[in-house]
């Protein structure tokens, strides 16, 4: 099946996802600090772009993975003379961005050609972007929407994240039946336009009824919590629309002694394997945002580099894991491993163009093996 919010969904991102608080998007949760910073060891011409990435935490498999990709790609660059030398530099807090602040300031030190950035904070970065910028470096801002007019934005659309969470598990339920819907990280304005198409699209469904809404973070411990806490006082529910929590989501209806209803998993391989081990058949889901972007961030800067036009706002694909590529993706990635595009430089090229032609955006193969 496939769904689409509209005749090109992947083609821009709205204006309101483009000034929103980025919460959802940067890491698609929080989580313990696992700080860490790496640099490629030496190599490569010294005429060769120097490029360093500042990630606001590190505290989950989604940030894990993301930095993963990038320092798999990055080093394959540098062993192809795309690149000098590569640094990752994940800030030690919670995502705070006063540290980012000044991790930054440090990169900025070391002079790098082009600088790619996760951010901790939509608007608290602007000036040390801005620093950046009038240091000649190309900035790349991914994972999030930021204000700073002078750095190119990658990210995932909101929208299309929310549809492709409803609008699968609500037709593999038949059009009909209760559901519970698992909101994010309420009074982000990410999380607002999530909720906002979620209840357009249910709106679309007479024979649904929301039987219970709940805050489920986007994290499954949390959603687990949060679902379990209302499972006494719904009727029978077909299906739980979330943004990613649905292993949680299948353990709350599991220590319940009910059935586990379709659900929107997370794209990690624990999810995908439970939901592939328990035969769970009934319009199950899993979505996300893409880990992948970090590598297709590094492609565009260098890009900006060799001076090619690039277009100052990026959409790129989500990840959408349906039943019938489910088993594919289980066996590609590890247990804390999270669905990535593997953005090679040609196919983020080619995403480029689609972006400026209002083209069909790419599809990228799925992985064969964990990477």
């Amino acid at each position: 099946m496939r769904i689409r919010t509209s005749r090109r969904p992947w083609r821009a991102a709205s204006a309101a996802t483009i000034a929103a608080l980025a919460v959802l998007a940067t890491g698609c949760g929080s989580g313990d600090n696992a700080a860490g910073d790496k640099a490629s060891s030496g190599g490569g011409s010294g005429d060769k772009p120097f490029i360093a990435l500042s990630n606001g935490f590190i505290g989950n498999g989604w940030r894990q993975t993301m930095i993963a990709k990038f320092e798999a790609a990055a080093t394959q660059a540098q062993k192809d003379g795309l690149i000098s030398k590569y640094k990752v530099v994940n800030a030690p807090g919670e995502n705070s961005a006063t540290e980012q602040v000044a991790q930054i300031k440090s990169l900025l030190l070391q002079k790098p050609d082009a600088l790619l950035i996760d951010p901790s904070s939509p608007t608290a970065l602007k000036p040390v972007i801005q620093q950046a910028c009038d240091a000649g470096v190309k900035v790349v801002v991914f994972d999030s929407a930021i204000d700073a007019p002078c750095a190119h934005v990658l990210q995932n659309s909101f929208v299309d994240w929310a549809t492709y969470a409803a609008k699968p598990l609500l037709e593999g339920i038949g059009g009909k039946g209760n559901v519970i819907v698992s909101r994010g990280v309420v009074g982000s304005q990410p999380e607002a336009e999530m909720f906002d198409t979620t209840k357009k699209i249910l709106g679309g469904y007479p024979d649904v009824k929301t039987a219970a809404t709940v805050t489920g973070m986007c994290d499954g411990a949390t959603a687990q919590k949060a679902v379990l806490g209302v499972l006494s006082s719904v009727p029978k529910v077909d299906g739980v629309i979330g943004c990613g929590d649905g292993y949680g989501v299948a353990q709350a209806f599991a220590t319940a002694g009910k059935p586990v209803p379709a659900v929107t998993f997370e794209t990690n391989g624990r999810a995908l394997n439970y939901w592939k081990d328990n035969k769970i058949d009934n319009g199950s889901v899993a979505v996300m945002s893409d880990p992948g972007q970090s590598v297709a961030a590094l492609w565009e800067a260098l890009d900006l580099l060799d001076g090619k036009d690039v277009p100052k706002q990026l959409t790129f694909p989500i990840v959408l894991v349906e039943q019938k590529d489910r088993d594919a993706w289980a066996a590609a990635l590890k247990p804390d491993e999270y669905a990535a595009w593997p953005w090679t430089r040609d196919l983020f090229r080619q995403q480029v163009e689609a972006v400026k032609t209002g083209g069909e955006p790419v599809q990228p193969p799925i992985p064969t093996a964990a990477g």
